[in-house]
């Protein structure tokens, strides 16, 4: 792959002429990467899979701040995308919107939101000494929130769950990966529930998945 500039705008992360991103999945004749989209994203989950499984038996160590997240991220999409773990820089001055959902815009703005929710993280000393459900509901409030605030261009889902997921173990409960996973119905109820919370600014229907994902 060419040397990457740095990613300073939304049309940095693109493979010139196409809405296909940038990737580490070079070979003769793609010097930006695989050019096909949904090759592209059977190859990303494949290889994200693998790092996910890494990931279930050597978790990254951190402070469950955003560093944390941002090592998160990097390590599981490290073999696909340059920007692994960084922040994305676009859209600047507009809304990331995708599937008609509204994220933030990139700036000062996402990184300070984003501190935010991981500063008051800490002052709930992570979210130990709470019961079952006091400790679910308060998941889902930064659950919620770091949603929207979307920080990376694609993988947010997955860093989040494996940030969440150790939290939760770090709380003293299990955050079961199986109910939750593709295909069951409490995972369609979860993808429904984290729209319905970035839509309307409530996660009470996130809390109530989480309480019956939570053990």
């Amino acid at each position: 792959m060419p040397k990457s500039r740095p990613f300073r705008s939304w049309d940095d992360y693109y493979i010139p002429g196409t809405s296909v991103l940038k990737n580490k999945l070079t070979k003769p004749g793609k010097p930006f990467g695989e050019t096909d989209a949904s090759a592209l994203q059977s190859m990303e989950e494949a290889v994200a899979a693998v790092r996910l499984a890494e990931l279930a038996v050597r978790p990254v160590d951190g402070a469950f701040d955003y560093d944390h997240m941002k090592a998160i991220h990097r390590y599981i999409f490290q073999d696909v995308y340059e920007w692994a773990g960084q922040e994305r820089v676009g859209p600047v001055g507009a809304f990331m919107v995708k599937d008609g959902h509204a994220y933030y815009g990139a700036g000062p703005h996402l990184t300070e939101a984003a501190e935010l929710q991981y500063a008051r993280l800490a002052e709930k000393d992570f979210l130990r000494g709470l019961t079952h459900e006091q400790f679910a509901t308060e998941l889902a409030e930064i659950w919620g929130e770091l949603n929207v605030i979307h920080s990376f261009h694609e993988g947010n889902t997955r860093s989040q769950f494996v940030f969440f997921s150790q939290l939760t173990e770090n709380a003293g409960f299990v955050l079961d990966a199986k109910r939750l996973g593709p295909g069951t119905e409490l995972r369609d109820e979860f993808i429904d529930a984290r729209f319905h919370s970035q839509d309307s600014g409530s996660n009470e229907r996130l809390a109530d998945v989480l309480k019956r994902s939570i053990r």
